[in-house]
């Protein structure tokens, strides 16, 4: 009892941790299996608008193709993650006893990954001020379960991708309006 006292923390800390980069890992895979299918570049997300000297005033985003690239990567993020369900990861019992000296030796414990609901996908366009930079991230963020004999926690991830980016040079406009996030 008391041995487990002092492991319980690490073990469930090490679990986590293990769970979140198989996680990142997974979802990083997906989004990079969508991004190959659909073959997407800037002009698919944004239009840039001119004035009649060729200056950029505006920057459009199509919703619809952000929709339904926010719709393809929640579909494959969550059926890669249910996939995922049936790999164990090892987590050597030295490790879990957060002692570094232990660090990788002893016995294993067999952990799975365990989704709980599903992943929330949400595409953001963001105008940012330097030189004026427009970007679309994909934000993801996940609920899992670290499962071990014995062993439970849950713990809530999110992950950050790059989509695209442009950075409007030339003349700076003097003033722009971002509307949302």
């Amino acid at each position: 009892v008391q041995l487990d006292r002092w492991i319980r923390p690490d073990v469930l800390a090490v679990c986590a941790q293990e769970c979140q980069s198989a996680a990142s890992v997974q979802i990083g895979e997906s989004i990079h299996k969508v991004l190959q299918e659909t073959d997407s570049q800037y002009t698919d997300f944004a239009v840039l608008l001119y004035d009649t000297d060729g200056a950029v005033t505006a920057v459009e985003t199509k919703t619809t193709q952000i929709n339904c690239m926010q719709a393809q990567l929640l579909t494959q993020i969550n059926q890669d993650l249910q996939a995922a369900r049936a790999e164990t990861f090892p987590v050597s019992l030295g490790t879990a006893t957060g002692i570094w000296l232990f660090a990788g030796k002893g016995p294993t414990l067999s952990m799975k990954m365990l989704p709980i609901g599903t992943a929330k996908v949400q595409l953001i366009s963001q105008l940012e001020s330097v030189g004026i930079n427009h970007t679309i991230r994909a934000e993801v963020t996940i609920t899992l379960q670290a499962a071990a004999p014995f062993y439970r926690t849950t713990t809530t991830a999110q992950f950050s991708y790059l989509l695209t980016e442009t950075i409007l040079v030339g003349k700076v406009p003097e003033s722009y309006v971002v509307f949302g996030t």
